[in-house]
């Protein structure tokens, strides 16, 4: 997928991104192919579960859903705080 975007795009933005609970990843990866945007890609990490829809016809680029676990959310906040 990202090798795709670049060979098509140059360097430019594949993608946007929203981190989010693992507890609402079902009802938000339900809710994106619902709303006609299927699965590029999908896998399971140690601290997240992550999809990549296909938004780009409506809005230019993929759409990545990050499932955050409870062992992820420490990792974000010490993003957010700076302290990686």
């Amino acid at each position: 997928m990202y090798q795709d975007s670049l060979e098509r795009h140059g360097d430019a933005v594949q993608h946007v991104a929203y981190a989010l609970d693992d507890s609402a990843y079902d009802s938000a990866a339900a809710y994106m192919k619902s709303s006609g945007f299927p699965e590029i890609q999908g896998f399971q990490l140690p601290i997240a579960r992550v999809g990549y829809f296909d938004t780009r016809p409506t809005i230019g680029v993929a759409t990545e859903i990050i499932g955050v676990k409870e062992g992820g959310q420490e990792f974000l906040r010490n993003l957010k705080s700076g302290n990686f």
